[in-house]
């Protein structure tokens, strides 16, 4: 079995067992990984392993024969994003970045475009950035990088959208989340965004609402 280790963000998990976890990580290097995480609940919890959300982690996994979750041995935190903790408008988005990303991509392959997009949209909420705006930049983002955006010049918007988006299309997410949006054109690209997003889904998301 072949040892692999690499950066991750936690998407999900649920309870297994009487003291594991079934843990859905987003990893800079392989992509979507899904695996047990044993001894991470109960009285005798290693504290070596305890998967946050909002948090870096690097995980150390191996593939189990005939399954499809593979074994992690190891989970540390790199960096806990507190000021998300703190804020439940900025917990919101966070949640439905996560979700979005879980829901539009399979395990394996690397993505390490998605993946940067997604670490730095944490960063930028992190560093108390406007969380809307946020949200509409991760989603152009993620957009161009599972190959659904149209492009901004297809679109029939008004001036200020287009310059926007056109932005928001050009520069890396960093320099881009610095952008303030207006509520008119926030309204605008979430209007656009949001019809791509229900186009591609079999099911609403879960925590679409939080923007309703």
């Amino acid at each position: 079995m072949t040892i692999q280790k690499s950066d991750a963000i936690l998407l999900r998990k649920r309870d297994f067992r009487e003291t594991s976890l079934i843990v859905m990580f987003f990893t800079r290097d392989f992509g979507k990984v899904s695996g047990v995480l044993k001894g991470a609940r109960g009285s005798r919890a290693r504290s070596s392993i305890n998967p946050l959300f909002f948090c870096l982690e690097q995980i150390v996994f191996y593939e189990k024969k005939k399954s499809d979750l593979c074994i992690i041995s190891q989970c540390e935190a790199q960096k806990i994003f507190l000021n998300i903790l703190k804020d439940w408008d900025r917990a919101s988005v966070a949640y439905y970045i996560l979700e979005l990303v879980d829901r539009f991509t399979e395990p394996g392959g690397g993505a390490e475009e998605i993946f940067e997009a997604l670490l730095n949209s944490m960063i930028a909420l992190d560093g108390k950035k406007e969380p809307g705006a946020i949200a509409r930049l991760f989603e152009v983002k993620f957009l161009m990088a599972l190959g659904f955006w149209p492009g901004s010049d297809s679109l029939n918007l008004t001036k200020g959208a287009l310059s926007t988006l056109a932005y928001f299309e050009k520069d890396d997410l960093q320099l881009t989340s610095k952008i303030k949006l207006t509520r008119d054109v926030g309204n605008e690209i979430k209007k656009i965004t949001g019809k791509i997003i229900e186009d591609n889904l079999d099911r609403p998301l879960k925590t679409a609402r939080v923007f309703k």
